[in-house]
């Protein structure tokens, strides 16, 4: 298994939210049905994507079910996304009465006059049955009429401070033995993506066993 892959937060508490009213609904989400379609909207990186998945992934948790197709980027959906989702929605409720939950990341990426009226339309029709939480790079991109379908949160990206906790705590699964101090210094010249931070964190593993040899 790849670093990055064995490193995917897969809790709540493996997250990385900078705003702690942010990390409460994204909580609130995880542990109880979202009441509202959620839209993770921020730069790359910033996490959207990992919240939504885990998000999900709580969800099947607790009913006790796996599924493999829940998550779309909405560019390969295009104008036959109905087809796409719904294929997804029956699978997901044969011999289930609760809702069905869909991830659409990208939504933005939905054609603005052609797609997204049609969305927000297949959105009310289908509300008694799908549950959607979906991202956005750039949520300006998105028709209001759409955009108001959603609880927006705004996803700003993690500071350093943030991440110590877990870059410790990935460093201390590869067996090292880092002090809070040793995880904050590693991060002072830092200045990237979460995807930038697990390269990061590769590298200083692979050094660090290297220097053991």
């Amino acid at each position: 298994m790849s670093f990055d892959l064995k490193h995917l937060p897969r809790t709540f508490a493996d997250l990385v939210i900078a705003n702690p009213l942010n990390a409460a609904v994204i909580k609130s989400y995880c542990e109880q049905p979202p009441a509202k379609p959620l839209l993770l909207a921020g730069p790359p990186g910033a996490g959207k994507t990992e919240a939504a998945r885990v998000i999900a992934q709580s969800h099947f948790l607790r009913a006790q079910d796996h599924y493999m197709h829940w998550e779309h980027n909405a560019a390969s959906l295009g104008k036959s996304f109905e087809d796409k989702i719904m294929a997804e929605v029956n699978y997901q409720m044969f011999g289930n009465s609760d809702k069905a939950l869909i991830v659409i990341n990208e939504i933005d990426e939905l054609d603005l006059r052609s797609v997204q009226p049609k969305f927000r339309e297949f959105m009310d029709t289908k509300r008694h049955l799908i549950r959607f939480v979906a991202t956005t790079n750039h949520k300006n991109r998105m028709m209001g009429a759409m955009l108001s379908r959603f609880r927006v949160l705004d996803i700003d990206p993690p500071s350093k401070t943030d991440w110590v906790p877990r870059v410790l705590s990935m460093l201390q699964a590869e067996g090292l033995n880092p002090t809070q101090q040793d995880v904050t210094q590693m991060l002072q010249s830092f200045d990237g993506s979460a995807r930038d931070l697990i390269d990061l964190v590769e590298e200083t593993v692979m050094a660090s066993k290297v220097a053991t040899l």
